[in-house]
């Protein structure tokens, strides 16, 4: 149960990161656009983590497949085709707009 705490704990530390790059340093472009990409996916790893003992190396693969599924449907534009709202959580949550720097982010993380 130790370990499951510890990384309980490091998932909280990165959402409250999260939330203060979505709010404190939202007039940070660097931030903004390149740190959050960067943070989620380990955010995502972490928190799978929690619940998953997988291998690292098949978890980090698949949550960098997974945040490029999320680009690729933004590509495609999914949330507009979705009828989503714009500002909405599912809207925020899939994004707006495809970026190849976005993916060497997730890469990087």
């Amino acid at each position: 149960m130790h370990i499951r705490l510890q990384y309980l704990l490091i998932t909280i530390g990165l959402f409250i990161a999260e939330i203060l790059v979505a709010t404190k340093f939202s007039a940070i472009v660097f931030i903004r656009s390149y740190l959050s990409d960067f943070l989620v996916v380990i955010l995502i790893y972490y928190l799978v983590k929690l619940f998953w003992d997988a291998a690292p190396m098949t978890l980090s693969i698949s949550v960098f497949l997974f945040a490029c599924g999320v680009e690729v449907m933004q590509y495609f534009h999914l949330a507009d085709s979705l009828g989503l709202q714009p500002g909405s959580l599912p809207s925020i949550l899939l994004g707006a707009s495809f970026s190849w720097i976005d993916i060497l982010m997730y890469f990087a993380g």
